[in-house]
């Protein structure tokens, strides 16, 4: 049963997101403290809660949702014993996806009765009780095995090692990775007998030929991911920020989306006027964040 709330106008409604509610509760301070100020005011005391339009509107606000999703993935992801970061596929990849499943691990806490439901908070006027916060390292202890236990109660591993089995370039994220580069070198050794050599500056000179002279850069493995503009637990309270087209923009992007199919979405003339448009986006999120991800030399895309 959806929990219902009774609005302004005394209709009566469903209370969007509020499901998610125990799930927000369960997230530990740290990563909470990157979500921005705004869903750290929500009242940790369901109670206080309920009697708060603005918190209500938060829990229901798109902001809150992606926050649960992003801090789930966070958190599951190092104990789906993948081996790799999450940062390296997109949005198309079995693993991705299901880290990024929220109601699979809400719901597998839920069954071991270690968070309680939405209905268990609220009915009633809501639990009159402030909920502490949890620590990483109760995080840590408990996930090592009920991240597995959910795996193969929804049968998770046998997907996954199919994706592995049969990988396709649109597995990968739009950054280079040591394993996307891999996959390229086996996909074109098996497929191609005659190869043409490039050197590198060829192949950065058609880069810029192709990308409106934006520099082709190497990466480096050995930098934080996590620090990128386009990861979404520190861009979540600047996305909500953005106009709806950009949002869209950022968001397609984020989930692995080439340019090409970005224009052709929002009905943008060329992949080109999308590119000018992300680094627009890019050059704003220096400006909130304060720090130089080198968007103004043309690297980052």
């Amino acid at each position: 049963m959806p929990i219902l709330l009774k609005r302004r106008n005394s209709e009566i409604t469903r209370f969007r997101n509020a499901d998610f509610i125990p799930a927000f509760y369960f997230i530990p301070k740290s990563i909470l403290d990157r979500c921005g100020s705004k869903l750290n005011s929500i009242p940790r005391n369901p109670k206080k809660l309920l009697k708060s339009r603005e918190a209500i509107a938060l829990v229901e606000s798109d902001l809150f949702l992606l926050a649960i999703i992003d801090a789930f993935a966070f958190m599951v992801w190092p104990f789906m014993g993948l081996g790799a970061k999450r940062e390296i596929y997109s949005g198309y990849e079995p693993s991705w996806i299901y880290a990024h499943a929220a109601p699979y691990w809400i719901q597998e806490l839920q069954d071991e009765r270690i968070l309680p439901t939405a209905k268990e908070l609220l009915e009633n006027g809501g639990v009159d009780e402030d909920f502490k916060y949890v620590s990483e390292d109760e995080i840590s202890d408990l996930f090592a095995w009920l991240v597995p236990q959910a795996m193969a109660h929804y049968n998770m591993k046998a997907v996954i090692d199919t994706a592995k089995e049969f990988r396709c370039f649109e597995d990968f994220d739009y950054r280079n990775s040591r394993q996307k580069i891999d996959h390229y070198r086996r996909w074109y050794h098996t497929r191609v007998k005659n190869i043409t050599v490039e050197s590198l500056d060829e192949i950065k000179e058609r880069y810029a030929e192709n990308n409106d002279d934006m520099d082709w850069d190497v990466p480096d493995e050995h930098s934080d991911m996590e620090r990128t503009v386009l990861e979404p637990m520190a861009v979540s309270e600047f996305l909500a920020s953005l106009g709806e087209t950009d949002r869209q923009i950022l968001t397609m992007r984020m989930e692995g989306i080439t340019l090409e199919k970005i224009a052709e979405k929002l009905g943008f003339k060329t992949h080109s006027a999308v590119h000018k448009r992300i680094r627009k986006i890019g050059l704003a999120y220096e400006k909130f964040s304060g720090e130089d991800f080198g968007f103004s030399q043309k690297k980052i895309i």
